[in-house]
């Protein structure tokens, strides 16, 4: 079936028109979306709405259909779904067990043991790790008075420092 036939079909609600599409388009939108974060049940409900987003464009008459309607559609689809993602935050429902919970002493102990690993790296590590994650400051901020000249350089900086942690905390386990 011809693109100009297809969107003929399609202003005309022809079912063998809508089918059609769903059989050539709707596998490769559904795998996107189950690659990206979705299920099925998710990719079939953005594919309608793709499907009523692209009918209802196809009504207005001052609308030309530049791309072929796979195109259009895994376009739309793509775009809703992502813009889904940003809009609902997802939350894991794992069970937390109630050992997970932390006690008082747990953090004294925990903190004590966060202040050894500390000794054990270098001062200049110190400085950046406590500046990042105990006094909160932008690191924009840091770059400037580290006197790193761009982004890229403070996150090296970050990682090979919490490198140098890591390493510490696997030598000395508490």
């Amino acid at each position: 079936m011809t693109e100009s036939l297809l969107t003929e079909k399609l202003k005309q609600h022809d079912p063998a028109a809508f089918s059609y599409v769903y059989d050539t388009c709707f596998p490769a939108i559904s795998a996107w979306i189950q690659q990206n974060s979705g299920t099925r049940e998710d990719a079939a409900d953005i594919f309608q709405e793709a499907m009523i987003v692209l009918v209802t464009r196809l009504q207005q008459p001052d609308f030309t259909l530049t791309s072929a309607v796979k195109t259009y559609l895994f376009s739309v689809a793509r775009n809703t779904w992502l813009k889904q993602l940003r809009d609902t935050p997802r939350i894991v429902t794992a069970d937390i067990p109630e050992t997970a919970c932390i006690t008082e002493p747990d953090i004294r102990n925990y903190s004590l043991l966060l202040r050894r690993w500390l000794q054990r790296i270098t001062g200049h590590c110190q400085r950046i790790l406590k500046a990042l994650f105990f006094y909160r400051v932008p690191v924009q901020t840091l770059m400037q008075q580290m006197g790193w000249k761009n982004k890229h350089t403070s996150d090296n900086q970050k990682y090979k420092c919490l490198q140098q942690l890591r390493k510490a905390s696997r030598q000395d386990p508490g």
